[in-house]
């Protein structure tokens, strides 16, 4: 059922009801689920679901106005990927404290100057996860990377007008054009 209140959407959930959850897989990186569900008097006996840990990304922009990417080796689709700075958030640890961490992390970078910018649901049909976004202006290379044993990753600076050129040409993940459409407008005061 969809109802329009002056020309917004508003869309109404379907009535799902978990009749059993069975864990598959469970590690410290994700757990497997799967799910019966009763939807609309029909039982869907075999629907997996992915919980995962929710992610901060970083729209960071140094001083000089260039924005820093990282390019990384990414296995499931086994090529280098340009993205964000992003990390999973730990257990206990907020969003922005994550976003910073990564940063200074992957970068070597830190911003005094943070702005929540939004949160996302990664791919909500199968998926649990959310992408938490922050704008990270007037950054500065303080220190050298810590980057954990598997993480071989370049950071690029990146002119503000070059990006848009840059994305055509390279694989992006999501988060690039997801962040950049967030914090658009903030970055253009």
């Amino acid at each position: 059922m969809v109802i329009v209140i002056n020309h917004n959407i508003l869309a109404v959930a379907m009535s799902w009801k978990i009749l059993k959850q069975e864990y598959i897989e469970k590690n410290k990186w994700i757990n497997l689920r799967k799910d019966t569900c009763k939807v609309n008097n029909k039982i869907i006996d075999d629907y997996y679901v992915l919980e995962m840990q929710d992610v901060s990304c970083v729209v960071a922009i140094t001083k000089e106005n260039k924005l820093l990417l990282v390019k990384e080796y990414k296995h499931a689709v086994q090529k280098e990927i340009l993205q964000l700075p992003c990390g999973y958030v730990d257990a206990g640890e907020k969003p922005l404290d994550t976003a910073k961490r990564e940063l200074a992390e992957e970068t070597g970078y830190i911003s005094e100057q943070w702005t929540f910018c939004g949160v996302c649901a990664g791919s909500p049909g199968r998926l649990t996860h959310h992408y938490y976004f922050f704008l990270a202006e007037n950054c500065e290379k303080k220190q050298q990377q810590h980057l954990d044993d598997i993480e071989t990753l370049k950071v690029l600076e990146c002119p503000l007008n070059e990006v848009s050129e840059l994305m055509k040409k390279s694989s992006i993940d999501m988060t690039l054009a997801t962040g950049l459409f967030l914090t658009k407008e903030r970055r253009e005061k």
